[in-house]
């Protein structure tokens, strides 16, 4: 019986910081809506969209 309220005790204190790390994880990502137009996404849609496709710059 000792055994099953150990294991017991280990599974809720496992589940509680795997839901704290999930919900940090949750609070500090930001999702883009579709469309936005940041800096970085311009400078893709711009080498993508030139006339000749050999000309595409790769930006890094």
């Amino acid at each position: 019986m000792k055994k099953s309220r150990i294991f017991l005790l280990i599974a809720i204190l496992f589940m509680l910081i795997v839901f704290y790390v999930v919900y940090d994880m949750s609070t500090k990502t930001e999702f883009r809506k579709f469309g936005d137009e940041t800096e970085e996404n311009k400078s893709v849609k711009d080498s993508v969209e030139q006339e000749n496709p050999m000309e595409i710059e790769i930006r890094r």
